[in-house]
C-alpha cells in the first residue's frame, strides 16, 4: 500500500491505496494461472493456496475517524446499511447501483478488453449499466 495526496480546491488530505483490489476480483485469473502452467496436472488448491471470500472485504476510513466496513452486494451487515443511509438518502441504494454497474463493466471489459476474446452474452448488462441515468456512468472515455 500506499499513501496519496489530494490536491482539491478547498480539501486537503491524504488517502491509502492497497495495490491488492484485483486479488480480490480476479481470483478465478490467480486460480487459473497455476492450472495453465501445470497444463491441467495441479490446481492452487494442490499448492496450498486457498483464496476465500472474507468479509468485510474493507474498511474506509474518513478523516474524522469515522469509518464503514464494506462487504461484497448482498453480504454487508445492517450496520453498514444503515451507515451508508446517514451518509446520504439512499445512500445504500445508490452504492448497490455502482457495485451492478461495476460488475457488468468488469463482467464484459476482462474477456472482451482485456483477455482479447470475443464474450457477446456480456454486452446486454454493460451497454444497460453504461447508458442507465443518461449514460452518466459510460466507461469508455475518448
Amino acid at each position: 500500500s500506499f499513501d496519496v495526496d489530494v490536491a482539491v480546491p478547498g480539501y486537503d488530505a491524504a488517502f491509502r491505496h492497497e495495490r491488492g483490489p484485483s486479488l480480490l476480483l480476479l481470483k478465478s485469473v490467480y486460480e487459473d494461472l497455476f492450472t495453465d502452467c501445470t497444463d491441467g496436472a495441479k490446481t492452487a488448491s494442490d499448492y496450498g493456496l486457498d483464496i476465500v471470500q472474507c468479509t468485510p472485504a474493507y474498511q474506509v476510513v474518513f478523516d474524522d475517524g469515522d469509518r464503514i466496513e464494506l462487504g461484497f452486494p448482498g453480504k454487508d451487515s445492517d450496520e453498514c446499511v444503515a451507515k451508508m443511509n446517514e451518509y446520504e438518502e439512499d445512500g445504500y441504494d445508490k452504492w448497490k447501483e455502482y457495485m451492478a454497474a461495476c460488475s457488468a463493466f468488469l463482467d464484459c471489459g476482462l474477456p472482451n478488453f482485456i483477455e482479447e476474446r470475443l464474450d457477446l452474452p456480456s454486452f446486454p448488462a454493460f451497454i444497460y449499466e453504461a447508458l442507465r441515468s443518461g449514460g452518466k456512468a459510460w466507461p469508455l472515455k475518448p
